[in-house]
């Protein structure tokens, strides 16, 4: 066998026999060839006669050869393949001779090295009884085939019969058509397995072989049939069985593209992101060709790859454009035009940090993008940005673009955590995720809020109901899919002034349902996929039994009325100027400036939009005799966006017009948002402007309302305004518990999430006080001693609270950042303060008894399914701390941050998945834990994460168990970086562990 993946090619042929029932067992098929000793270059004809009863139902065929194959029944050629890593089904039922005589025939060749035919044949009685012929040794074998050969009474007796060569699972092939998928296509109802919304059923069609990999995206072809593909692999046509006596089956497309995460059949045309494997990464387009597909075609680079880096596609309501998103880790591809203003910042008003573990740090604005272009691959058009990794799309029946963007769950417990979220994607809209501290809350109004907060979790599909033969109410929502809570949430829609209100209730979940994608099939049904990273994958049907109508539903009521009109002609405006036709927009400058002073927060947004897209000279000018509150705001928003810094002087003077004590919530949370943007984007202010702000708000602090307060804190915090200290420390003091976050049932539906979280309630940081903490690092000394040492007294009460994997890290940034701003006296005595050493990780752990050996995966499923019921959780956990896992890996809330949270572990993986995982843990390294390889000039290499690149030096964490454990690298000094490709777990690492040690520990991470 060539190691270049060169695949493999088998000639089967059929001894008289008659097939195995299933009384007989499932037979494990053995690869075989003419000898044990291949030629490099030979071919062998096999070749198996057997007789068949007459009352066959269904009947199939698996197959592959190393190196190349044809497969034959009965004389008929059903193809050839050179993938011997990727098996071929075929439905042979057509071919068969019912009650008669039959023969399978393969033609195989060796290119090199190894060599070896496999085959499985699998029939169906119309009794349910099941027939089996597989490999082994009782076939027939030849060099030289003879006319006839592929044909019943072939005299094939001087044929001898083959040497087996290996069982199935052996080297050096492995499983690649293992036998727990023997029934893969059999539809099996799970309604009762897991909770589905009240009238549906829910059935797994097809479990996914692992040598078809793990799928993550699907969409619909021209003929109705399922197309999905592997997150690192190939993409697959389903045929999807029409009864129950029929089975679904799965073919690899001869498409030379892998690792796509989005599909999309549109005008007969396969439409492809592709973002692993070594392909170019971007939107590929794949034309229908007769039976099959043309050439891909690169449509454009997409510069960005892994799971933040483009995904999922849709097509735009009338069909003539395309809407694709991209995570924040994908550079903004070539744009031709953009309903985004090109003037995005981070705009921050205090110095942002960096995540405490590095993720994102170098991810700047625009972040996650959402973008268009025409059917003809042309015409790219960037159509909304600010996401953190949105991963799909949707348009409801009233044309309007949604997405479910994720959370960074690192950051629990602190203020700047945003939880997943529904957003409705306007044209030109900016969503305002920043990495680390920067994320943008809700109330900024140079950004869009969320529909709906739902939680922690990671989105993936998203879809219409449109189509699916389901009551109205379901064809006309829109579903969300989440992989790590295992839900599909129903989102119900109603408008609300230019924009919408939603609703969300789950409409199916359960654990070990991984969600990745779904569709409406063409026959009205839901399929979706479950799977990703390497898991476990299946594809499931979702119908409605209930007795309301599933006739096509009428569209939803649209939204009304003049605030309507004006947000629909605002967006007419904005595509006329993003396309250059700014004349247009500079003729209805006096429609837009009316609208900035709206009531509605979406026809404020929208205007203002239109207005960034022209010179700030042909409005801004307005703003010297504006006396409405909002109109100021608003306009002085885009000013500062889009202006230079003379003309943001006059926004200045005409906020400091404005009457704050005049101003509701929402005003006054806003101004103080403009006079940021003007601080952030043109400077300092001088010392007039300083006075004259902190003279119109520092009376009002405290304020009555913790958002409030957030944000003039913030804003005296930058100005260094006098008495901020004393005035914040005794909000600190006096600040109530946190409120529980309302997402916290759904943490508790999973069993082990549910209990990392309840913990985290139970001592759950005050995120006020982070903020207040976040804001006075910046205030200069010299303090007054008492107050230096009641906020460091602080930071050390917040190091004993419980949050995301970044929440320690953080802790301690705030603590150097502040330091920073002391003075050199102060410093001094603060650092000779007992704030208290950070934990050993490696202190005090319990250890095993064993006698220990080196575990197979195998092994350990084996263990796993002999049962886990009963076992002794609480010596699974000192086995997790044990075998160093605690070390770096959160469960509950305890343990390190350099892993992955395996706290809910239990209701994502299977069993095989977390073994691979234990014990080859560099087989999959998520972007996310994955450490660098920095090369430096003289050829010595650091290996690390990178937690902050300054101006001529990058920060590293050298050690996954201390991000606090730093090195610096000057910039100058960095020849190359590249992601190491092992990861910093060791692999192997329960070898110290006996048997029923291994069982407790299981039990305690599966949560049996």
């Amino acid at each position: 066998m060539l190691r270049l993946l060169i695949p493999l090619s088998v000639a089967l042929a059929l001894l008289p026999c008659r097939a195995q029932t299933e009384t007989s067992g499932q037979p494990n098929p053995s690869w075989i060839w003419k000898t044990s000793s291949p030629g490099d270059t030979e071919t062998v004809f096999f070749r198996r006669e057997f007789q068949l009863p007459p009352n066959v139902a269904t009947a199939s065929i698996t197959v592959t050869c190393d190196n190349w194959s044809r497969l034959l029944v009965n004389g008929v050629d059903l193809g050839m393949s050179d993938e011997w890593e990727a098996p071929r089904s075929y439905d042979v039922i057509k071919h068969l001779k019912q009650g008669g005589k039959n023969v399978i025939a393969v033609e195989g060749r060796n290119k090199g090295g190894s060599a070896g035919m496999v085959l499985r044949f699998r029939a169906t009685l119309k009794d349910g009884k099941k027939l089996h012929i597989v490999s082994d040794g009782d076939w027939q074998c030849s060099s030289e085939s003879g006319n006839g050969w592929d044909k019943p009474d072939f005299n094939a007796s001087s044929w001898p019969k083959p040497a087996v060569v290996g069982k199935m699972g052996d080297g050096p092939w492995g499983a690649v058509m293992p036998p727990e998928v023997e029934d893969a296509g059999v539809r099996q109802d799970m309604t009762k397995q897991y909770q589905v919304a009240s009238g549906f059923k829910l059935e797994r069609i097809y479990q996914v072989p692992k040598n078809q990999g793990s799928w993550v995206a699907m969409t619909v072809d021209g003929k109705g049939n399922l197309l999905c593909s592997d997150q690192y692999g190939k993409i697959y046509q389903i045929k999807v069985a029409a009864s129950g006596a029929d089975e679904t089956s799965a073919q690899p497309l001869d498409i030379p593209l892998q690792g796509a995460h989005g599909l999309l059949w549109h005008d007969d045309v396969l439409w492809v992101t592709v973002n692993e494997g070594s392909d170019e990464s971007g939107i590929w387009r794949v034309p229908a060709k007769g039976d099959g597909y043309g050439k891909p075609e690169l449509v454009r680079i997409f510069p960005g790859r892994g799971e933040h880096g483009p995904h999922g596609m849709t097509p735009s309501p009338d069909g003539k454009s395309i809407y694709v998103t991209a995570g924040n880790f994908t550079n903004l591809a070539e744009m031709e035009t953009s309903l985004v203003s090109r003037n995005w910042a981070e705009d921050q008003l205090l110095p942002r940090r960096p995540d405490a573990r590095g993720h994102a740090h170098d991810r700047m604005a625009p972040g996650g993008w959402i973008a268009r272009f025409t059917t003809d691959g042309k015409n790219f058009q960037l159509f909304s940005s600010g996401f953190r990794n949105a991963y799909d799309i949707a348009f409801n029946d009233q044309g309007d673009l949604f997405t479910y963007d994720s959370d960074m769950e690192w950051d629990l417990g602190m203020p700047w955590y945003r939880p997943t979220r529904i957003c409705h994607v306007v044209p030109g809209a900016e969503f305002g995720w920043r990495h680390g501290t920067g994320p943008w809350p809700p109330y900024y109004e140079d950004s869009m809020s969320p529909l709906v907060e739902i939680g922690p979790g990671s989105p993936t599909g998203m879809l219409s109901g449109a189509g699916a033969k389901f009551p109205a109410k379901y064809q006309r929502a829109i579903y969300a899919l989440d992989w790590t809570f295992a839900t599909m949430y129903v989102i119900n829609l109603t408008p609300d002034g230019g924009g919408y209100k939603a609703v969300r209730e789950e409409f199916i979940s359960g654990s070990g349902l991984p969600l990745t994608d779904a569709v409406i099939g063409k026959d009205g049904a839901m399929y979706f996929l479950t799977g990703g990273r390497r898991t476990d994958s299946a594809l499931w049907c979702v119908t409605y039994t209930g007795s309301e109508s599933t006739a096509p539903a009428a569209k939803s009521a649209a939204a009304t009325g003049t605030i309507a009109d004006a947000v629909k002609q605002d967006r007419a405006l904005l595509q006329s100027a993003s396309t250059g036709k700014q004349n247009e927009v500079k003729d209805k400058v006096d429609f837009l400036w009316t609208q900035l002073g709206a009531a509605d927060r979406l026809q404020r947004y929208s205007a203002r939009l239109v207005l960034e897209q022209i010179p700030v000279s042909t409005w801004g000018s307005r703003l010297d005799a504006e006396k409405d509150a909002w109109r100021i705001i608003t306009a002085s928003m885009g000013v500062a966006r889009t202006g230079n810094k003379d003309q943001s002087a006059v926004a200045l003077k005409a906020l400091d017009r404005v009457e704050w004590a005049k101003l509701d919530k929402q005003q006054q949370l806003n101004w103080l948002r403009a006079v940021g943007l003007i601080f952030a984007r043109h400077g300092e202010p001088d010392s007039a402007n300083r006075q004259k702000v902190i003279a119109k708000i520092d009376s009002s602090f405290p304020a009555n309302d913790i958002f409030l307060n957030r944000e003039l804190c913030r804003m005296l915090s930058y100005l260094q305004a006098p008495a901020i200290v004393s005035r914040t420390l005794t909000l600190m003091d006096t600040a109530g518990p946190t409120p529980a976050p309302d997402w916290l049932e759904l943490a508790k539906r999973n069993a082990s999430y549910g209990k990392t979280v309840e913990t985290m309630i139970a001592n759950l940081p005050p995120d006020q006080v982070i903020h207040y903490v976040y804001c006075l690092r910046v205030v200069k000394g010299p303090w007054h001693a008492d107050e230096r040492k009641r906020f460091f007294a602080w930071l050390a009460k917040l190091s004993g609270n419980k949050g995301g994997e970044s929440y320690a890290g953080f802790i301690v940034d705030l603590r150097k950042q502040t330091l920073e701003t002391c003075t050199p006296e102060e410093r001094a005595w603060i650092e000779k303060l007992d704030t208290g050493a950070p934990p050993n990780p490696f202190a005090n752990l319990p250890r095993a008894k064993g006698p220990g050996k080196q575990w197979t995966i195998d092994e350990v499923v084996k263990l796993a399914e002999s049962g886990l019921e009963g076992r002794d959780k609480k010596h699974g956990k000192e086995m997790f701390q044990a075998s160093l896992c605690s070390s770096c890996h959160r469960f509950g809330n305890e343990g390190g941050a350099a892993g992955p949270d395996l706290s809910t572990v239990g209701g994502r993986f299977a069993v095989r998945d977390l073994a691979e995982a234990i014990i080859d843990p560099s087989k999959v390294v998520s972007d996310q834990y994955a450490f660098d390889l920095i090369t430096r000039n003289d050829g010595t290499e650091v290996t690390g994460k990178i937690i902050e690149e300054k101006d001529e030096k990058w920060i590293i964490a050298t050690s996954p168990f201390d991000f606090t454990q730093t090195i610096e690298i000057e910039r100058n000094n960095i020849k190359g970086m590249k992601h190491s490709p092992v990861s910093p777990m060791p692999p192997a690492l329960i070898n110290a562990l006996n048997e029923d040690e291994l069982k407790d520990l299981l039990a305690y991470l599966l949560g049996k």
